[in-house]
């Protein structure tokens, strides 16, 4: 019985060493977990950045949120404040166009890319023996060429009609957006060393979409 409890110990332990090599990343890697999550709104990028952090910041820190109701709730707040600066007959005539209108405009946020220039670590300004991990990256968007032919001229007087037809010309535009623009931007990890291993994390990665944000809708014609 003794020597049985020895080998089922000894195969614990084992497993556990196991399980924490199988979640050592790459800053790389952490990367792409925390831009596919909060750019791309994907659930399934979320679950593994979770199943990662949560064995070294604890199930406090991981994120709760469905990706995919943010990314709905986002599209609709767009769509909620556009129409709010509209005439009221003309907000509640074009509700339908000004949806797909920021359906699409959301759409081409969501696919949004990345390319890794560089990785390197670096001394933390705040922080005495501490580094970070600093990504420098390209992010691109697609976003349409040329502006709408329509001019929309004063939101408080536009008439039904205009509205109407300026909502169904610049969807069409965003969803044959044929331009791509890029940005080279950087996104910090914090390093935690256990051992000779050491994983990386951001608590703040509503800064990576600010700055992905800002870029996008500055380009948004």
């Amino acid at each position: 019985m003794r020597n049985l409890k020895i080998v089922f110990l000894a195969m614990l332990i084992f497993c556990a060493q196991n399980f924490r090599s199988q979640n050592v990343l790459s800053p790389e890697k952490v990367f792409n977990l925390y831009f596919t999550s909060f750019i791309n709104y994907d659930d399934t990028a979320v679950k593994e950045l979770n199943s990662y952090t949560i064995n070294f910041l604890g199930k406090n820190n991981t994120y709760t949120e469905k990706m995919e109701d943010l990314y709905q709730k986002k599209t609709e707040d767009l769509t909620r404040t556009f129409l709010s600066n509209l005439p009221v007959n003309v907000a509640a005539s074009c509700r339908t166009e000004a949806q797909a209108y920021f359906s699409a405009l959301m759409g081409n946020f969501r696919n949004a890319k990345y390319m890794i220039k560089s990785v390197k670590s670096i001394s933390h300004p705040e922080l005495k023996d501490q580094e970070i991990t600093e990504i420098r990256y390209d992010i691109s968007f697609k976003v349409p060429s040329v502006n709408s032919e329509i001019n929309i001229g004063d939101l408080k007087n536009i008439g039904e009609g205009e509205m109407r037809k300026y909502l169904i010309d610049a969807t069409a535009r965003l969803k044959k957006a044929d331009k791509t623009v890029s940005e080279e931007q950087t996104f910090n990890l914090y390093q935690a060393k256990y051992g000779s291993d050491t994983y990386y994390w951001n608590s703040g990665p509503q800064e990576l979409y600010w700055e992905a944000n800002r870029f996008y809708f500055q380009n948004i014609k």
